[in-house]
């Protein structure tokens, strides 16, 4: 027994050995291991790893790669510089393809890809499945942008979307979209750490039954709006955080239909459009603005800084300034037209001018509060009278609310400043440096009672 025992136990250490070498996931090099990207993946099993060596890859097998569904991850040995997928804008040829799969564990990692040539994203095109993209960059694709997205939950981290084109004015270079299905989940989708520039068309478009989340982004210099946000299916919730929506082309944010978009800590300057420069929220949408700079955007029509026509969604706007913004007809700052509610409170309304009327603010209908804000022209400039019922005014200031260096874009508050508690009280889009000087949160009934 003694000896069974001996021989046994070794044996079976042995066996726990191999079971587990067998189990570890292996690396295929291309073109060392295999000659193409996609012979690379399908060699690959679960869990593997294609690792591909720097090169400009084309032709057959290094374009329309497609991942098949496997959970493996593509990785480029040395960055997207140094490893390019050239579809040589040949028709109906993109860069990589997901599909029918809901895994999250597909992952592709630091590629160039450029010059695909496909109506539904030119770059990468996902469909019913949700990889991971990091690290990319996608540029000069056309006429379906860079990455389209079809009932997709893709996390998209670290990549630059550029020069490429959309010829559709409702959809973008990313493009994101979800239909009803049964009783499917609603995707989740996020944007985090990309710039998306530069593009012939819309930014950012998220459209139908999808939720989505934009984080830590700059979207800028695009010939259509910067993001779009819109839903026409039951309502959903998007959200933009810590970004720069910068010198786009048809305005930097429009939110229509069944959207709820929440946009925190973020900055909307310097994009043009005919309503809404910086922001534009139509009729059944619902928006929330909170920390945010908004500035030396321009309408030729309506609402220089923000448009707000809402019959049945709601408007509120907290901590946040608003200045330099201008419209050709009314409301330089602020133009809001509601049915229900519009709400603006501890923000800073500055600066602002229209070549209509109401530099500043223009509020009709609805229920409209504002409160412990800063609104240059005061009561006075809102040409209403407030009744207590539809247009409520409390614990308002109307006095220069001392920027640092509003020149250059620095919209801190002097230590003196009469508005301090207003705006933003957090350090907002990191680049322009906006972030408070010497505030504390304090009430304005107090300081009136002062």
């Amino acid at each position: 027994m003694t000896n069974n025992r001996v021989f046994i136990i070794p044996m079976m250490i042995l066996c726990l050995l191999l079971s587990r070498l067998q189990s570890y996931a292996a690396v295929i090099d291309v073109p060392a291991d295999q000659p193409t990207i996609q012979s690379g993946i399908d060699a690959a099993k679960e869990g593997d790893t294609v690792l591909v060596d720097d090169g400009i890859y084309t032709g057959e097998g290094n374009v329309n790669i497609n991942f098949k569904g496997k959970q493996i991850t593509l990785k480029s040995q040395n960055g997207a510089k140094k490893t390019i997928i050239d579809c040589e804008k040949k028709p109906e040829t993109r860069g990589f393809i997901f599909q029918n799969t809901g895994s999250t564990k597909m992952v592709l990692d630091g590629f160039t890809i450029k010059n695909g040539t496909h109506e539904f994203g030119g770059g990468v095109y996902c469909n019913f499945a949700s990889p991971q993209i990091k690290n990319c960059i996608i540029t000069e694709n056309n006429p379906g942008g860079g990455i389209y997205c079809d009932n997709s939950g893709a996390f998209i981290e670290g990549c630059t979307i550029t020069n490429n084109t959309v010829n559709t004015s409702y959809e973008g270079s990313i493009y994101l979209t979800g239909e009803w299905i049964g009783q499917l989940s609603r995707a989740e989708a996020k944007i985090v750490n990309c710039t998306i520039s530069d593009n012939t068309g819309n930014g950012i478009v998220s459209t139908g039954y999808i939720n989505v989340e934009i984080n830590d982004c700059t979207v800028s210099k695009n010939s259509g709006t910067g993001i779009v946000s819109t839903a026409s299916y039951s309502a959903r919730v998007n959200l933009l955080t810590n970004s720069v929506i910068e010198q786009n082309s048809n305005g930097g944010v429009k939110v229509s239909e069944n959207t709820v978009l929440k946009i925190a800590e973020s900055v909307i300057k310097s994009n043009t459009g005919s309503i809404g420069g910086g922001i534009h929220c139509s009729r059944t949408s619902t928006i929330d603005i909170s920390e945010c700079i908004i500035a030396d955007n321009e309408a030729t029509n309506q609402g220089g800084g923000i448009y707000v026509h809402a019959m049945l969604g709601n408007a509120n706007i907290s901590h946040t300034t608003i200045t330099g913004n201008s419209a050709g007809l009314y409301g330089g700052g602020i133009y809001a037209s509601v049915s229900s509610d519009f709400t603006l409170s501890n923000s800073i309304v500055w600066g602002n001018s229209s070549d209509g009327t109401h530099d500043e603010v223009f509020v009709s209908g609805g229920k409209i509060v504002i409160q412990s804000s800063n609104i240059g022209g005061g009561l006075e400039g809102l040409r209403r009278q407030a009744d207590g019922v539809k247009l409520i005014y409390e614990d308002n200031i109307d006095t220069d609310p001392l920027f640092v260096n509003a020149d250059n874009g620095d919209y801190r508050l002097k230590l003196n400043s009469p508005a301090s508690g207003m705006g933003p009280q957090t350090n907002v889009g990191g680049a322009l440096n906006v972030a408070p000087v010497g505030k504390r949160l304090i009430m304005w009934a107090d300081i009136k009672r002062k």
